[in-house]
């Protein structure tokens, strides 16, 4: 949880704006949560915090609906959606469990089920992550080099699910799994022949991993092109998600579907004023209020 977030979220949540939110612009619509690593103490208490507010359905429901009018969502419908697929998610499994709360878990599926790390866990300081989720394709990889770091690079940790953990996710019933690329580019800034592998063949991986047809993509940092939707498609993908500001329903473009950041631990205040989009637009409000008195010269 960021200083800025920690200090200005219980005070949205005091003002009741969360509130207004989950029933006005969310109660006939559906709301995608992302989350990463949540710690296990956190999550639990995030769950049943979510569970009093929502109406927790899985992602592959949110789609039956579009497809049948017979399937009807309840109102202020939620989606609990887990990107990259870290090997703590298996550590929060009881408690999904306990819930009985479905989620869908997007897998680097070249990374996972080995002892290989995503590129941006070598990386840890913020600002320079954020520079090199700038630069084109190669010339991450080659700063990532000089850092010691080489995607095929073999670590004593495993850090990533594994196929057994995956498996037991499956059978379940509970968890749904989606691709989130091969190796976690930022898919604009890779050339053709990249992105195509990138989407594809995460398709194809994902698919022997559990066993079963994947019908979803997330986008590494939220981030697509037009060109990168074609490749979805083409790939046979139904749908994919972004991080795009907002709530879904029925007319959403399915390959555009938006997604709001989750917190793995902090406050449950922070929780539910993120879980309203509160938080997401407040932040698009101030970037603009600031550039607004930078081009004004205040």
């Amino acid at each position: 949880m960021t200083f800025t977030s920690k200090l200005l979220t219980p005070g949205l949540r005091s003002m009741g704006i969360s509130w207004v939110i989950r029933h006005t612009l969310q109660r006939k619509k559906t709301t995608i949560l992302m989350f990463h690593r949540p710690e296990s103490q956190f999550f639990d208490k995030a769950i049943t915090a979510l569970k009093r507010r929502y109406n927790i359905i899985p992602l592959s429901t949110y789609f039956e609906s579009i497809k049948s009018k017979e399937v009807k969502l309840p109102e202020r419908a939620l989606v609990l959606t887990f990107d990259d697929g870290w090997a703590e998610n298996f550590g929060i499994f009881p408690i999904l469990k306990k819930h009985h709360v479905p989620v869908t878990i997007f897998l680097i599926s070249g990374i996972v089920n080995t002892m290989h790390h995503p590129w941006f866990y070598k990386v840890k300081d913020r600002a320079f992550k954020k520079e090199l989720k700038e630069m084109s394709d190669s010339t991450r990889l080659a700063a990532l080099k000089r850092l010691g770091f080489e995607e095929n690079q073999i670590f004593e940790e495993r850090i990533m699910l594994n196929k057994e953990e995956i498996q037991s996710m499956v059978e379940s019933g509970l968890v749904e799994f989606g691709a989130h690329t091969l190796t976690h580019p930022i898919l604009p800034r890779c050339s053709d022949s990249k992105a195509a592998k990138e989407i594809q063949q995460s398709k194809e991986s994902t698919e022997a991993l559990t066993h079963a047809p994947c019908k979803l993509l997330s986008f590494p940092n939220g981030e697509y092109s037009e060109r990168d939707i074609r490749i979805c498609k083409k790939a046979g993908f139904e749908a994919a998600l972004t991080l795009d500001t907002g709530f879904n329903t029925g007319n959403t473009d399915h390959f555009r579907l938006k997604r709001l950041s989750a917190p793995d631990n902090g406050t449950i205040s922070e929780l539910l004023v993120k879980a309203s989009g509160a938080w997401a637009y407040f932040k698009v409000f101030s970037g603009q209020q600031q550039r607004v008195r930078r081009h004004s010269g205040l």
